[in-house]
């Protein structure tokens, strides 16, 4: 086969320097490859998928300083099967070599950096999967939907450079031989289709990806929850037992190259989908909800807003370099994550500063330090770091009071953490799957009153959130809180986080609380010094001083006890005033002057709730600053404004980009739903009679609409019939291509 020959002329050529040498060996292999790190981790976002035999793709993926191997998929992609010989943490693949090396043809082999051997075979026309210590101990198996490290890598030798041979009849049988989930009952299951329902087969797609993509550290983890999941699936009747089975045992082939105990892996698999099979999943199934008859139409513009993401504007330098405690913050998140986000760590630090400040520190105008920001950016781009940095600092400096839940059930819960401690930061992971949760008619009652209760909160910080009224009020009277500081940190996805919009935050003003801090770079070069969170001595003493207040440093030396009252609900606080200079003040004056006039160019629309939020954004993130480089004696310079209005005029202007073409595609679709409704209900219909029905539409947007609905066939255009000569020539008239049955109600018809 043509790739497994180009694979073997290359076969003598010696070990890449890096950089360019190894984008040039990879480009001589002449099959499809893509880069790998250290680890043996595919540096593309979809790994083996992503392979290329494109020269000019290789030399740019390759150009990742993080490459410093090959990695080559095996299986159809390449028409090679690989046997791999491992003898690692006593793998015994050596004992089955010995005692078959006289039934093996010779073909090209390849010494691996462990001290095994990789036995490469053409592919047969059968599909050949994945396995591990299947055909015998130490022995694996490279096939589709696999891959190796090919050589040149660092460590790996080809040691016979004989031609790539055919697989072997006697060994075929066991190449083919299906791994064999751990359950007994599969003959008495029924084969669903296409292996599974709806609902199981989008499950399965996503635990697979969870174990393929599962990070060093959690991997066990990852595998334990995936076949658990999936097993109680299979017992809920939502999969085929033998596809799912099969479908995890490829996935946990692509991870076990990184698993340092390859047999634990598999056992922990299979003792995880046998536990699932043992406890169904009571999956819900979804009432039907009436076909509207633009369906298909309308599910086309869903898909593709959903996909739209934030168009950040480039960072500038000077924001990720406020100073002081926050400064310390975002370069101990920079120095231990594997792909470094400062902008986005800038975001977790700041919420940090705020809530422990809170209740403390006041601008003149009585604004205070709690604060909320979103962070965007795409899986597995490095957002989850930070909060992680927070935690892990907080809890050392025993600072832990100040962290809320992870995840919120209700509203009651929530303002029930903060009658315990009145200061308190939420980090909330998905939180666009969050939004989407609390916002919006369709949303739980107790999941509804998170939200309104996160929007009261924000404005009661200055003021007293007066708690629940119950009937009991012996055993439960209300508890108000006196000026409250709540900080919320969310990380989403683009996607989730636009599509979440739908349900109202951005018509209804409540977005406008959010800072959203958007990533300009959604793949960060990974980080090769990352190292384990172990924040040091002085940021902790750092946290610790803010929590003192003005006036109040902490001595030097080792972590001394914060020695302060503990914070209670009903008492009010005396917030310290932080007073700002004279230059300023006449800056802040500019800057106010400035955001009316962008307020009235925007008035009338969702933008200026927005717009009308960024001079108090600027006025909180300049006293944060201020308290973050002197919390002893804070004061908000020309400096702290200068960088508090600079990072608060970019989020806003990042959000209300995508905002616009958001609001632009929610219109279009508002008239295209109105239009449906209106011609259902009385069509035919021409363009007067639909203008009197409530269509109100210029010459220009009402043909964008016809055109877009006739095109995709979810209206008919019915021609004016021939003119006569007397009077006025009809138009078109207008009628649904499908039944008009369960049609939303139109309120203006």
């Amino acid at each position: 086969m043509s790739d497994s020959t180009q694979v073997e002329e290359h076969a003598g050529t010696s070990e890449p320097d890096g950089g360019a040498g190894l984008a040039d060996a990879a480009v001589a292999l002449g099959v499809p490859v893509f880069p790998c790190d250290a680890n043996k981790r595919p540096l593309t976002r979809h790994g083996f998928k992503d392979a290329t035999a494109d020269p000019a793709v290789i030399r740019r993926l390759f150009a990742n300083p993080a490459a410093v191997m090959i990695g080559m998929p095996t299986g159809e992609a390449t028409a090679l099967v690989i046997v791999d010989v491992d003898v690692k943490d006593g793998r015994q693949g050596r004992t089955w070599l010995d005692a078959n090396s006289h039934r093996l043809p010779p073909t090209w082999t390849v010494r691996t950096a462990s001290g095994g051997l990789h036995l490469y075979f053409r592919r047969p026309e059968q599909p050949i999967r994945n396995s591990a210590s299947k055909i015998a101990p130490g022995i694996d198996v490279r096939g589709d939907g696999g891959y190796v490290i090919a050589p040149p890598s660092p460590g790996y030798e080809v040691v016979n450079d004989a031609e790539v041979a055919d697989v072997p009849a006697w060994l075929l049988p066991s190449l083919l031989r299906q791994p064999v989930p751990p359950s007994s009952r599969i003959a008495s299951r029924p084969i669903l289709e296409h292996g599974g329902s709806a609902i199981g087969r989008v499950a399965l797609d996503e635990r697979c990806e969870q174990i393929r993509n599962a990070p060093d550290g959690s991997k066990h983890q990852a595998v334990n929850e995936a076949g658990f999941a999936i097993g109680g699936l299979v017992a809920a009747g939502h999969l085929d037992e033998r596809s799912a089975w099969n479908a995890l045992a490829d996935a946990l082939s692509v991870l076990l190259p990184r698993c340092q105990d390859q047999g634990a892996a598999e056992r922990t698999l299979q003792r995880a989908f046998r536990e699932g099979m043992a406890q169904p999943q009571r999956v819900p199934q979804p009432e039907p909800e009436p076909v509207h008859p633009a369906a298909p139409f309308l599910a086309k513009l869903h898909a593709t807003r959903a996909k739209q993401q934030a168009e950040p504007l480039p960072v500038p330098a000077g924001i990720v370099q406020p100073g002081g405690v926050l400064q310390m913050l975002v370069e101990e998140c920079v120095r231990t994550a594997l792909r470094p986000q400062p902008f986005l760590a800038l975001g977790a630090a700041i919420c940090a500063i705020g809530v422990l400040a809170g209740r403390k520190y006041r601008t003149r105008t009585d604004l205070r330090t709690n604060i909320y920001i979103a962070a965007v950016a795409e899986s597995g781009g490095g957002k989850d770091h930070a909060p992680e940095v927070i935690r892990r600092c907080f809890d050392l400096a025993q600072l832990d009071r100040y962290l809320g839940g992870e995840s919120l059930a209700s509203g009651r819960g929530m303002v029930s953490a903060l009658e315990q401690h009145p200061a308190r930061l939420f980090q909330i992971d998905e939180f666009g799957l969050f939004l989407n949760t609390v916002t919006g008619g369709k949303a739980p009652a107790h999941k509804a009153e998170i939200w309104s209760d996160l929007m009261k909160l924000y404005s009661r910080a200055k003021g007293v959130y007066r708690g629940t009224e119950y009937a009991n009020k012996k055993d439960a009277p209300r508890v108000d809180i006196n000026q409250p500081c709540v900080c919320f940190y969310g990380t989403t996805t683009p996607s989730t986080f636009w599509k979440a919009l739908e349900g109202g935050a951005l018509t209804d003003g409540s977005l406008a609380r959010f800072l959203v801090f958007v990533t300009d770079n959604d793949r960060p070069d990974r980080n090769r010094d990352a190292e384990i969170i172990n924040p040091p001595a002085a940021l902790l003493e750092a946290l610790k001083t803010i929590i003192r207040g003005r006036g109040n440093p902490l001595p030097p030396g080792n972590l001394p006890e914060v020695h302060v009252a503990p914070m209670t609900a009903t008492e009010e606080p005396e917030p310290y005033t932080v007073a700002m200079t004279a230059a300023a003040d006449a800056l802040h004056n500019r800057k106010l002057a400035e955001e009316d006039a962008w307020a009235k160019r925007v008035a009338g629309t969702p933008k200026a709730s927005i717009v009308n939020r960024l001079g108090e954004n600027a006025s909180k993130l300049a006293l944060i600053c201020a308290i973050s480089r002197n919390p002893a004696q804070p004061e908000i310079t020309e400096v702290e404004l200068s960088w508090g209005w600079a990072l608060a005029e970019h989020c806003t202007r990042t959000v209300l980009r995508d905002a616009e073409r958001f609001l632009a595609d929610s219109e279009f679709e508002a008239r295209l739903n109105k239009a449906i409704n209106i011609v259902g209900k009385h069509g035919p219909c021409s363009r007067r009679d639909m203008f009197h029905k409530g269509l109100k539409l210029a010459e220009r947007e009402f043909r964008d609409v016809i055109n877009a609905l006739v095109t995709h066939e979810v209206i008919i255009e019915i021609p004016p019939p021939p003119s006569n000569g007397v009077g006025r020539r009809p138009g078109p008239r207008y009628v649904l291509a499908q039944p008009p049955s369960d049609l939303p109600a139109d309120e203006d018809t």
